[in-house]
């Protein structure tokens, strides 16, 4: 008891030291809120002249905001504050409850200048030191941020091409179809492509990973579908967007891409076919041949081969003389991974029939798809006798 109580004194004391507990009567929890966390971003990382087109840097803070923070910063980059842009204070002043300050880097006339410079703005980190005071804010590891002026600058239109779904492409009715599209800019960046059908914007879909505003997630607009997540090293260049949920009709499909000066270039077309016509499998005897003749009391294997394009057989069931001799399925037949024109693949199905009545025999297939559709192959005619001979004999 007299060491519990102990701990609980020193833990009391620990606590007050820090500033955290007031030990007047009981210790009641009074929470410290830490330092705010400070970064930075270049929202628009490219100015240009001629023109005085300005870039901006945007300082953000996040955490404690109940006070004014005042935030100082360095300047550098090969442009010279004052010489080569409008003279920008090294300091910005964040109001209680403010979040975010925005300032340009407007840059000023050289029209003999060609090429670009460089503007770049670094927080200064603080460090803790033990027994000192925290410090007014915690940078956070988006410390820097680049913007570049470009000279005699003149932008061109981004390239677009929708590379999926292929055109003249047949869908099963709401299917769920994906759409892809290249995009890039030679002098600047694609910040976002849109997806139409007959003119009707499907969504937007942005790789810039600040969007039009520097901490928003990747997200999409006006969506009517997801966003795929893409592999890494291919956000540059490629866009992608499921159109989910689509009604049968025909489709006219555009991507448009726009720069980040706001140039947009939209792509050829291409057209799609959404139908309600379900697709019907395909079955056909492999063995035994028409003709075939048998001993009876012999076990006959039969074989079939069924496919189906944007389809799955499910079963196929053997008959003779319209009777059902039994069921076979094939574990190779699975659902197809998309609704995309697909090559006719043929699977076996194999059953062994025994004890056939003596005579003829005429033996179907009938396939069965995963929509119930059937389809019978055409007729095979064998012939049961006791004639044939079970074994043979030398003598």
């Amino acid at each position: 008891m007299i060491l519990k109580s102990l701990r609980r004194q020193m833990w009391v004391l620990a606590a007050a030291l820090a500033g955290g507990i007031s030990l007047s009567g009981e210790a009641s929890v009074t929470p410290r809120p830490g330092p705010p966390f400070v970064s930075v971003q270049a929202t628009d990382p490219l100015a240009s002249e001629p023109g005085n087109d300005p870039g901006s840097f945007t300082l953000f803070r996040s955490g404690d905001t109940n006070a004014a923070l005042t935030v100082d910063f360095a300047l550098g980059g090969t442009a010279s504050n004052g010489v080569d842009y409008a003279a920008i204070p090294t300091s910005v002043t964040l109001a209680a409850g403010q979040v975010s300050s925005n300032f340009s880097l407007t840059p000023i006339s050289e029209p003999a200048s060609t090429g670009y410079k460089t503007v770049i703005l670094k927080l200064p980190r603080a460090s803790f030191r033990r027994g000192s005071d925290a410090p007014d804010f915690i940078v956070g590891p988006l410390n820097r941020a680049l913007v570049y002026i470009v000279y005699n600058y003149t932008n061109l239109p981004p390239s677009v091409s929708l590379v999926l779904p292929a055109n003249d492409s047949s869908f099963l009715s709401r299917p769920n179809i994906l759409l892809a599209a290249t995009a890039s800019d030679s002098n600047g960046w694609v910040t976002s492509v849109q997806f139409l059908a007959n003119g009707s914007s499907l969504g937007i879909v942005s790789n810039y990973p600040f969007g039009a505003f520097p901490l928003q997630p990747l997200v999409i607009r006006e969506s009517h579908g997801s966003v795929l997540p893409m592999p890494q090293g291919a956000r540059a260049k490629r866009f992608q967007f499921v159109w989910t949920n689509v009604p049968p009709g025909l489709y006219t499909l555009t991507a448009v891409a726009t720069d980040n000066a706001g140039l947009q270039t939209t792509s050829a077309a291409v057209g799609v076919q959404v139908t309600t016509n379900l697709p019907a499998p395909n079955v056909r005897m492999i063995n035994p041949a028409d003709g075939a003749r048998f001993p009876d009391q012999a076990p006959i294997n039969l074989y079939a081969a069924a496919g189906e394009t944007n389809g799955v057989v499910d079963t196929v069931e053997f008959f003779s003389n319209g009777s059902s001799l039994g069921t076979a399925t094939n574990y190779l037949a699975a659902e197809p991974m998309g609704q995309a024109q697909f090559r006719l693949h043929w699977l076996p199905y194999c059953l062994q029939w025994t004890n056939a009545p003596v005579g003829s025999n005429i033996l179907t297939a009938v396939a069965t798809d995963n929509n119930g559709t059937t389809v019978t192959s055409a007729p095979v005619s064998i012939y049961v006798t006791t004639n044939l001979y079970r074994h043979h004999r030398p003598w």
